[in-house]
């Protein structure tokens, strides 16, 4: 995957005075993408041309998450209002509303499979609801604080949810039953996310963690320390060894899982990230923020290149023109793409090339191993000591997380130090070359004085007749300046 990533548009998604863009969604097969903001209206943009829909989708409060169903023939929309609603994307109609939930919806995802429906809201519950009799058929209520994100595994077998009760919970599809529950976070938990491959479940926090969950142990393989504010979205890539973040400073970065390596950090957006996604083969990256905008990057190599003909070529012409190659982009992403051919001022996402303009991170790396069953145990003391180890062993992981995160922090302030000083050294550089350009100047400007009191004869009135010379000033190696003075010759 490539390092630099380049800015392709931003729309703007918001209209509200205090707010912004809470969630997106790209429909791929239609090529729309749908934003979801605190102005309650869901926008949807054509990927073909970059043109707002005229329709607007709306809530009676802020639009917390949004979802495309499989087909893509529907739109699935939580709020505020704590009403659940799937818009139909064909006659442009509200299909139906499910207002069972108390509180703020603020997560909707689709089981594929089933055709069912799954939300969380602040209310700490999950809700499944059938999309086909358009009825709720299982609550799920094993959070006690609210449920910020959830996400269903690939083979439509297992539900991930996170909430702000620093939880992690795994459930059975169909049997609805809590299969794993995790409590290795420090603080509240932001998002949930499947690899693509069903191995990995990825969860982000409140303290800029990101932690690496093994499906088949149920235990932490490893934490990305990468951020000293939250995050609170994240996306694989279609291979899932990539990871693309966004963090409350408005940074957004992609981790190499293969080898545990940091491999692009730009600034993207000017307030909280609310959500970053991979998309289109992961050639395009689609974020969006509280600064009330939506953004399109789009991968260095995904750029169409634009091949220059050489001298005979110009001269001859080509006797066979080359076809262009077909790309799976969007035609107005394409097109924005080769305006940056055309621009070379175009601002580009910063590659991670030197340490000391970026904060310091780790990848954590743990065993996944568990312990051995102890044969002459029976089946249920054994559950227990399970349990127990688990337990503690999440205690312990918990701690090396927190001591990890005091030594990233402690680093990104020597980083920061040193970077203030080398700015401080560099601006006294600029100093001392206007000093020394200012006494340049005012020596020629005295030396033009001179020639100018000098009368026909050739004679100085200020050096000959008064007998006097000038000595210009210099500096001493203490760094102290000795002044310009005139001297008797």
């Amino acid at each position: 995957m490539a390092h630099v990533w380049y800015q392709v548009h931003i729309f703007n998604g918001d209209s509200s005075w205090f707010g912004g863009v809470r969630s997106t969604s790209v429909n791929l097969s239609r090529q729309i993408l749908a934003c979801g903001s605190d102005d309650s209206i869901i926008r949807l943009w054509n990927l073909n041309d970059g043109q707002l829909f005229n329709y607007q989708f709306k809530h009676t409060s802020s639009v917390r998450s949004i979802a495309f169903t499989t087909t893509g023939d529907a739109l699935i929309s939580g709020g505020d209002d704590a009403i659940i609603r799937v818009w139909d994307l064909n006659t442009y109609q509200e299909l139906h509303a499910f207002n069972t939930h108390s509180k703020s919806v603020t997560t909707v995802a689709i089981i594929p499979i089933y055709n069912f429906l799954v939300s969380g809201s602040d209310d700490s519950t999950i809700k499944i609801f059938n999309l086909k009799d358009r009825k709720e058929i299982k609550t799920l209520t094993g959070h006690s604080g609210y449920v910020q994100s959830i996400a269903i595994s690939p083979d439509s077998t297992l539900i991930a949810s996170g909430g702000c009760d620093r939880n992690v919970k795994i459930w059975k599809i169909g049997t609805w039953e809590e299969v794993s529950s995790f409590a290795a976070h420090s603080n509240d938990v932001r998002m949930v996310a499947f690899s693509p491959d069903g191995k990995t479940l990825a969860s982000c926090d409140d303290d800029g963690d990101i932690i690496l969950w093994d499906i088949q142990t149920g235990l932490s393989k490893c934490t990305i320390h990468g951020y000293s504010c939250s995050v609170r979205s994240l996306s694989f890539s279609s291979n899932s060894q990539f990871i693309v973040s966004g963090g409350d400073n408005g940074y957004i970065k992609i981790w190499d899982l293969r080898n545990g390596t940091l491999i692009s950090s730009f600034h993207a957006h000017t307030a909280v990230i609310s959500s970053v996604n991979f998309c289109f083969n992961n050639q395009v990256i689609v974020s969006s923020s509280w600064d009330k905008t939506v953004r399109l990057w789009i991968m260095e190599n995904a750029i169409p290149k634009v091949s220059k003909p050489n001298f005979f070529q110009a001269l001859f012409g080509n006797k066979q023109p080359e076809p262009e190659p077909v790309s799976s982009l969007p035609k107005f992403i394409l097109e924005k793409a080769k305006e940056n051919i055309d621009e070379p001022n175009q601002p580009v996402a910063n590659q991670v090339d030197s340490p000391l303009e970026n904060e310091a991170h780790s990848f954590q790396w743990e065993t996944c191993q568990a312990p051995v069953r102890n044969l002459q145990m029976s089946l249920d003391d054994w559950y227990r000591f399970l349990k127990n180890w688990k337990r503690n062993e999440e205690e312990r992981r918990k701690e090396q997380r927190a001591k990890e995160r005091l030594r990233l922090r402690e680093e990104s302030l020597r980083l920061e130090k040193q970077k203030e000083e080398r700015l401080k050294k560099e601006q006294q550089l600029r100093e001392e070359r206007l000093r020394i350009e200012e006494r340049r100047r005012e020596g020629i400007k005295q030396v033009n004085q001179q020639q100018n009191n000098t009368n026909f004869w050739g004679s100085n009135s200020l050096s000959n007749s008064s007998g006097k010379i000038y000595v210009e000033g210099y500096r001493r190696k203490d760094g102290t300046e000795v002044k310009g003075y005139w001297r008797d010759k």
